[in-house]
C-alpha cells in the first residue's frame, strides 16, 4: 500500500511517471477530507472540545476551507454533533461514518477509501487529490496546507506529508 500522511494522492497523472505541468495545480480538483469520530477514549469529545473558545474542529475546518488549492472540503464523522459543527464551518457531510469504520482501531486508509467510494458512487466524484486533515492540528493553517499539495504536484510525489521537530525535552529518554 501507499504511505498516507497529511496528503495522499490516488490519480495516476500525478505519479512521479509523468512531470507535472505548470497548470496541474490549477486543473486538479482537491479534496480535503477531514476524520473526526465522536468515540474518542482517550479524551472523549476531543474533536468539540473547547481551544481558546473554540471547538478544537473548527480551527481545522477553517484552513481547509480557506486553502487556495482545495476544491472541496468535506467531513467524515460518525457524529451528528460533529457534522453539525462542521457544516457552521461550511464543510459539507455528505455521509455519516458507519460504525465498523468509527473505532479506534478502524485504519485510516478504510476510512479515505470508504469516503471516496461513497462520493463516487452518490455523486460521481473522483478528486484528482485528496488533503487529510485531522483535525487535532490545530495550528496548522490553510498555507501549510497549500505548500504541501504544491510540493506534491511540483515534485510529481505520490503522498506528502507534514512533520515539525519536537523539542528534545518533549521527547522521553
Amino acid at each position: 500500500g501507499r504511505p498516507i500522511g497529511e496528503t495522499y494522492c490516488r490519480h495516476p497523472r500525478f505519479l512521479p511517471t509523468r512531470r507535472p505541468e505548470a497548470n496541474d495545480l490549477l486543473m486538479a480538483e482537491i479534496l480535503g477530507l477531514i476524520p473526526a469520530r465522536g468515540g474518542s477514549k482517550g479524551i472523549p469529545g476531543k474533536n468539540l472540545a473547547p481551544l481558546c473558545g473554540r471547538p478544537l474542529l473548527s480551527y481545522t475546518c477553517d484552513a481547509a476551507v480557506q486553502s487556495k488549492h482545495i476544491t472541496r472540503t468535506i467531513i467524515s464523522t460518525d457524529s451528528l454533533e460533529i457534522a453539525k459543527v462542521a457544516q457552521e464551518h461550511n464543510v459539507e457531510r455528505p455521509f455519516l461514518r458507519p460504525p465498523e469504520l468509527s473505532g479506534d482501531d478502524a485504519p485510516m486508509l478504510s476510512v479515505i477509501t470508504h469516503a471516496l467510494s461513497i462520493l463516487e458512487e452518490n455523486e460521481g466524484y473522483t478528486p484528482d487529490a485528496v488533503a487529510l486533515l485531522q483535525p487535532t492540528s490545530p495550528l496548522r493553517r490553510a498555507e501549510h496546507i497549500d505548500s504541501a499539495i504544491s510540493l506534491l504536484i511540483e515534485t510529481g510525489a505520490d503522498s506528502t506529508v507534514t512533520v515539525i521537530q519536537v523539542p528534545h525535552h518533549f521527547n522521553p529518554a
